[in-house]
C-alpha cells in the first residue's frame, strides 16, 4: 500500500489580480469560486487577543466534502496591510502539517518535484492586491490537497497586525465574509477576544 504524505510550502510572491478572500474561502479546482454544494464551511473559530496595540488572530476553519471523489482546492485569505503572518497548517485526519517558508521559485521546483513522487503538497502563497489595494490587504493562497471524499479538511492561520493610534483613535477589523464572494455561511461561528490595555478606552 502506497504512503501519501504533505507538505506546506509558503513562497513570497507578488500577486495583482487575485480575487477578494477576506475570510478564507476554497475553491474547487475547476471552479471559479466556491461552491457549498461540493465544499461547504462546517466550522469557523476565531480568537483574537490585543495587547496595548499589537494584536494576534488565530482563525481555525473545517471544510465538509459533499462530493464522492478525492478533491483538490485553492485556499484563498486576504489580510490586513499591516499584518503578517506567523503561522498556517492544514490537517490531515489527527497529523497538523505547518508551513514552510521558501521563495517563490524554489517553493514551487519542490511542488512540482512532490507531485512527480505521489507527495501530496500544498503551496502557500503570499501577495498583494495592486497598488491601490495592497494599502488595505495582502492576499495568500494555498493548494489544498488532498480533500476526502465526504470527509474534512481542517486549516489554521495565525498572523499578527499592530494597531497604530491616530487621532487618538485604533482600528481592528477581522473579516467574517470574502468581499468578492459576498457571502460564506459557516455551520457552526465561535468568537473569543481578549483585550489588554495600560490606557482607559471609551467608545468602544
Amino acid at each position: 500500500m502506497k504512503r501519501t504524505r504533505s507538505l506546506i510550502l509558503l513562497a513570497l510572491l507578488s500577486i495583482a489580480s487575485w480575487g477578494f478572500g477576506d475570510a478564507g474561502v476554497i475553491i474547487p479546482t475547476g471552479q471559479e469560486r466556491p461552491d457549498p454544494s461540493i465544499l461547504s464551511l462546517e466550522e469557523m473559530r476565531i480568537t483574537v487577543y490585543i495587547d496595548n496595540g499589537d494584536a494576534r488572530v488565530f482563525i481555525q476553519q473545517i471544510y465538509g466534502s459533499h462530493h464522492g471523489g478525492v478533491l483538490e482546492g485553492n485556499y484563498i485569505f486576504a489580510l490586513p496591510s499591516r499584518a503578517a503572518i506567523s503561522d498556517f497548517a492544514v490537517w490531515d485526519s489527527v497529523t497538523r502539517i505547518p508551513g514552510i517558508i521558501l521563495e517563490r521559485k524554489r517553493a514551487e521546483e519542490i511542488y512540482n518535484a512532490l507531485k512527480w513522487q505521489a507527495i501530496d503538497p500544498g503551496l502557500l502563497q503570499m501577495g498583494e492586491r495592486g497598488a491601490e489595494e495592497a494599502r488595505r490587504s495582502q492576499v495568500f493562497s494555498a493548494h489544498i490537497v488532498p480533500i476526502p471524499a465526504f470527509g474534512t479538511k481542517r486549516l489554521e492561520i495565525e498572523y499578527h497586525e499592530t494597531l497604530p493610534v491616530e487621532n487618538l483613535e485604533s482600528l481592528f477589523a477581522v473579516p467574517l465574509h470574502p468581499d468578492a464572494y459576498q457571502a460564506q455561511t459557516a455551520a457552526h461561528l465561535e468568537i473569543n477576544f481578549e483585550l489588554h490595555s495600560q490606557h482607559a478606552i471609551r467608545d468602544f
